[in-house]
């Protein structure tokens, strides 16, 4: 019986003040397969009647080479360095659940249903996770409920890609089902966003998968992949055929105990970025990046410097190193970097004039001030030359700036000359 046959019923069984329940029963004749099949266990709820799915990881369980109750050891100050964000050091892992969604398509909207909601999370040291499944449409409204009920438990989520897509989408799911959200937590640590900050320079994607045979040493066996899930599900509703879905449900629990140890593996690049288990090539710029937004430039600087020699990040980490020392008034130590970024052909006009700047504003010696800045706008002709298109704005700017520099020399010539004569 479909869903629109059921509704039929069900008004017809409403006129006539008794419901018709045998077609449903009929509905039913799979369910023990089902339980049996996917180890999964029918809950009533006041909305109806869903499966649930539940596995228990034993505090010593490894997955990759990481114990998932190592969680618990990273410090705050390295939340906050994992989240970029200060706020995130009042996160607690024990009050936290890693939520995934299984669908039936990756659009978003009102069309597409979360049939599929795996929530992760510690019971003392134990890690447990549970599926809620939704066999058929009209037991979605049950399973949302029981959702609700365990992360009333909780004030944190952590996802991966779940701002964009699985908590909207969640959303949307209780507001179309006039369910009260559950889902507004103090805390959401998004892992993608912190996975595209420290690893995009190395890595091709950083999808979960390919976070997982990179980064966390890891090879799953009997998986799905995520593209075919929508197709077997709407089969599986169709012939109610458990055999097929099982690997779902693998694959939405694979998904969460890999969130797990990417951040903890994270934490690791954090606490120990010179370690070469931890780091390597890239990342340095992008742990750079995100220690010198933290502020802790200190840190920033030896990533930096570490990143000079990889290629492609070596001209944004000299670029951004010499920044930096600018920032912090370390002028030696940028002045030797801009000057070997001119001598290697790095960012050549970019160091030629923050170069100009520095003997300009605070040498004051104009001589140098001019002499690089020629040096500049012939770099820039140069280049124009062989890009072969027009650089009016950058060329304009640098006669600009010459123009000023040789005002102010003979200002101070002038000035020089009436001191000598008094």
């Amino acid at each position: 019986m479909n869903l629109s046959e059921k509704l039929r019923t069900f008004i017809s069984g409403k006129h006539t003040g008794n419901i018709n329940t045998d077609g449903h029963a009929e509905d039913k004749d799979h369910y023990p397969v089902m339980e049996k099949i996917l180890e999964a266990t029918m809950v009533n709820t006041p909305l109806g009647e869903h499966f649930v799915v539940e596995k228990t990881y034993k505090s010593c369980y490894m997955h990759g080479e990481i114990k998932l109750d190592s969680v618990f050891n990273i410090s705050p100050e390295i939340l906050k360095l994992i989240a970029k964000n200060s706020v995130f050091e009042s996160l607690d892992f024990s009050r936290a659940v890693f939520i995934d969604t299984e669908t039936t398509g990756l659009a978003g909207g009102t069309g597409t249903l979360a049939f599929l909601i795996g929530v992760g999370f510690f019971e003392g040291n134990d890690f447990k996770i549970t599926q809620y499944f939704i066999s058929d449409y009209d037991e979605e409204a049950a399973a949302l409920y029981s959702l609700s009920g365990l992360l009333k438990n909780f004030d944190s989520m952590v996802s991966f890609n779940g701002k964009s897509f699985d908590i909207p989408l969640l959303s949307t799911r209780y507001m179309l089902n006039r369910i009260e959200n559950p889902l507004e937590k103090t805390f959401h640590l998004d892992l993608l966003a912190c996975a595209r900050r420290l690893y995009r320079e190395r890595l091709e994607s950083v999808s979960l998968s390919s976070l997982e045979t990179n980064l966390l040493s890891l090879e799953r066996e009997g998986d799905i992949p995520g593209y075919e899930i929508p197709s077997v599900y709407f089969k599986f509703l169709r012939d109610k055929n458990p055999y097929p879905i099982k690997p779902i449900f693998y694959h939405n629990r694979m998904d969460i105990l890999s969130m797990v140890t990417l951040t903890v593996n994270m934490a690791k690049s954090f606490k120990a970025p010179f370690d070469s288990r931890n780091c390597a090539n890239q990342d340095y710029y992008c742990l750079g990046r995100v220690f010198e937004d933290m502020r802790m430039f200190e840190q920033s600087i030896k990533c930096y410097q570490k990143a000079l020699n990889v290629s492609g990040v070596r001209k944004r980490s000299y670029t951004q190193l010499s920044l930096l020392y600018k920032r912090l008034d370390h002028w030696q130590e940028a002045e030797s970097l801009w000057i070997d970024m001119a001598k290697s052909n790095i960012n050549t006009i970019f160091a030629l004039v923050e170069l100009a700047k520095y003997y300009e504003h605070k040498l004051k010696d104009y001589d140098k001030a001019a002499q690089i800045t020629q040096k500049a706008l012939e770099t820039v002709y140069k280049k124009r030359t062989l890009v072969g298109y027009s650089l009016k704005d950058e060329i304009a700017e640098l006669k600009k700036r010459l123009e000023r520099i040789k005002r102010k020399r003979e200002k101070h010539q002038s000035q020089s000359i009436i001191e000598e004569a008094y």
